[in-house]
């Protein structure tokens, strides 16, 4: 009797102990996924995130007497994102941006009585404020989608006759109210809890009453630092 309980006693012993390798194998696992997520598992939630996004592209410009000319141009943003939920987040953006100075070919004008002809020269530079949503898909690495709309402020320089070397009073530099609307795509990878870094590719329109219509397309590489604001 005493040898068959020693001989149950040993078994039970045998089953413990294979009952828990598996469990500490599997406590193993989750400390180690505990430690290594939380720099890019941490929801966006209640996030504060300030960011700024160089970039560049091309510019579809338009003048009166002339065809539409592309042009170079270039800028900088600089953002806030407050997150709503894991997937929304609401800001706002400040956007600075100057094209070169494109040649209007075939411009006709009408100053002074006297008609011009010839290739006309003339850039563009705005600031602009735009507010909208972002939708976020992702953990880590996050496609994220914007949609904003807003106004500011357009300054054209003075368009000059390349040929004749000489500014018209039609061609006069101006300020001109603008409203604008953008869309923005992009893949953002969250480096750990503070830093966000992304790739975008972005179309913007501006357009006003007193000056015609400005389309970019662009690219652009953004930096975030994100916080966790105390009234939360």
């Amino acid at each position: 009797m005493r040898n068959d309980e020693a001989t149950a006693q040993r078994g039970r012993h045998r089953h413990d102990r294979g009952a828990a390798g598996p469990l500490r194998r599997g406590a193993l696992l989750a400390v180690v996924l505990a430690v290594a997520s939380p720099a890019v598992a941490h929801a966006d939630d209640h996030e504060a995130a300030w960011s700024v996004r160089p970039f560049g592209g091309v510019a579809r410009m338009e003048e009166d007497g002339a065809s539409a000319q592309r042009a170079m141009v270039g800028g900088l943003a600089l953002g806030f994102a407050y997150g709503v939920s894991n997937g929304l987040d609401v800001g706002g953006e400040l956007i600075a941006l100057g094209t070169t100075a494109p040649r209007f070919m075939g411009t006709a004008v009408i100053d002074g009585g006297a008609p011009y002809h010839g290739p006309l020269t003339r850039r563009t530079d705005a600031a602009l404020l735009l507010l909208g949503p972002t939708w976020r898909f992702g953990v880590s690495w996050v496609p994220v989608l914007t949609i904003a709309a807003g106004g500011g402020a357009r300054h054209r320089s003075d368009g000059t006759l390349a040929d004749f070397g000489i500014t018209l009073n039609d061609k006069r530099a101006s300020f001109a109210f603008d409203f604008a609307a953008t869309s923005r795509i992009g893949l953002e990878h969250r480096v750990n809890r503070r830093l966000v870094v992304g790739a975008y590719a972005s179309g913007l329109s501006t357009w006003g009453p007193s000056a015609p219509l400005l389309s970019v397309a662009s690219v652009s590489v953004g930096f975030s630092y994100v916080s966790y604001p105390l009234w939360w």
